[in-house]
């Protein structure tokens, strides 16, 4: 979400275009704004009554510079201050005031993710001395990173903690923690938000070798994870980079948690109103593991062309989806009701369905439908819109808004009818159902039934 979709009617236009969730980014920008651009979504969501999930991303432990404009002229000299810059003096402020204290003559230092490159000459005090290797223009608050050296920063800073409280107030439906290094980083941050008497679900972003080393710990504790290229680009070196991809998104599937691939996916629809073919078969690499979503950020936020690369985006997954075996992928979820989830599914193929359809009150059913990757759509009335909201995110699921009436059947004709709405589901079509009986129980997920569509 940016300034690129703030026009009357384009989120209409995007949501239309195929985008069902969307990132606000707290490193940019302050709590109006994001109150506004959150307030906005939910209406355009609410005028085409589609549900949409809104993920708050904290900036997290990340060193920035200040909010100026500086030319780093290639071969020149800057000095990094931990103070306001001041660009006609070749002094750059930064947020981070121990830089001084953890780098010595030689450090490699990359701004704005990779893009300008500076090293260190020497250091005075709280002063960092470096020539400019790889110069250009520095934009306002943009990243600062310093490869394979441990900054020490709190996972969660003052910021993050008040962002929190605002986030968790408004109604966010998922959270992106930044900068994670282990899973004790993920429950901390869990931990804090039950303080606060809130339990959102937490996306936790791969982007430092640290998170790297400790995938695993990282996935575990986290309800989905983020392969968060723009960082961790910065981090290791660029051919490790689809090696790590492709273990984040295994590793994930084995677990069940959502996976989300970010960053320079059509980079190039910045400025054209056509991808590369590269950035295309990048979208389709993605589709073809069967991540649960793929995330655009630029090209949507200050692009010239935000919804032709959503619809460039969306057509690409549909034509790779077509591609897909229906094939069932083998998950081991503690939960008792993911046998009934899994054995709905393989009904579904069996009988050529063209739908699967779940009813659920928290959210725990479409979770876990989506994570064996069947393949085809997954319907779910839902009877609470934060629950409709969160589980757009969730791979092939079409969440429904439903009134939460006692009869089985009158249910099940309020989804055939939205299915036949939505052009998922024609007259004569097979629906396999998954619920609990008796309905509208919690966790209660215990039966299926073939639906025929009148």
């Amino acid at each position: 979400m940016g300034p690129a979709l703030e026009a009357p009617g384009v989120l209409e236009k995007a949501m239309r275009a195929g985008a069902n969730a969307f990132r606000i980014n707290f490193s940019h920008g302050d709590n109006q704004q994001h109150g506004r651009y959150l307030a906005m979504i939910r209406a355009a969501s609410e005028k085409l009554d589609r549900p949409c999930a809104v993920l708050a991303d904290l900036m997290g432990p990340k060193v920035r510079v200040d909010a100026r404009e500086y030319l780093l002229p290639e071969g020149g000299e800057v000095f990094l201050v931990p103070k306001p810059g001041r660009p006609d003096h070749g002094e750059v402020g930064i947020s981070f005031p121990a830089l001084a204290e953890l780098v010595s003559k030689g450090q490699k230092i990359l701004l704005d993710d990779g893009k300008l490159e500076i090293r260190v000459l020497s250091v005075s005090g709280k002063r960092v001395r470096c020539a400019v290797v790889r110069g250009g223009e520095l934009k306002p608050n943009k990243s600062l990173n310093v490869p394979g050296v441990d900054l020490g920063l709190p996972v969660m800073s003052v910021k993050d903690k008040e962002d929190l409280r605002f986030i968790c107030k408004s109604g966010f439906d998922w959270v992106a923690a930044s900068f994670v290094r282990n899973g004790e980083d993920v429950k901390s941050i869990k931990r804090f938000m039950a303080k606060l008497g809130y339990n959102l679900p937490l996306v936790a972003k791969v982007e430092s070798a640290q998170a790297v080393t400790n995938l695993r710990d990282i996935i575990t504790s986290a309800e989905g994870v983020m392969v968060a290229r723009g960082d961790l680009g910065v981090e290791l070196e660029l051919e490790q980079i689809p090696t790590v991809q492709r273990n984040v998104i295994h590793l994930a599937r084995e677990l069940g948690k959502v996976t989300i691939v970010a960053t320079q996916m059509l980079e190039s629809m910045l400025t054209s109103p056509r991808p590369t073919r590269a950035e295309v078969t990048d979208v389709s690499t993605a589709a073809l593991a069967r991540v649960d979503a793929l995330m655009l950020s630029g090209e949507t936020a200050t692009g010239k062309f935000p919804i032709e690369a959503i619809q460039m985006m969306d057509k690409t997954i549909r034509m790779t989806e077509r591609n897909l075996e229906d094939e069932i992928v083998g998950i081991t979820h503690p939960e008792s009701l993911a046998n009934i989830c899994e054995a709905g599914l393989y009904l579904s193929i069996i009988s050529g369905a063209a739908v699967v359809a779940a009813i659920s009150i928290h959210g725990t059913t479409p979770r876990i439908l989506s994570t064996y990757r069947g393949n085809l759509p997954v319907a779910v009335g839902c009877t609470l819109p934060a629950i409709a909201n969160r589980s757009t995110l969730y791979y092939s699921v079409q969440p429904l808004l439903i009134k939460p009436v006692p009869s089985a059947e009158t249910i099940f004709k309020q989804v055939a009818d939205h299915l036949k709405t939505m052009e998922l589901a024609v007259k004569g079509d097979v629906v396999i159902f998954v619920f609990g009986h008796p309905i509208h129980v919690p966790n209660g997920t215990n039966s299926i039934r073939r639906w025929e569509v009148d």
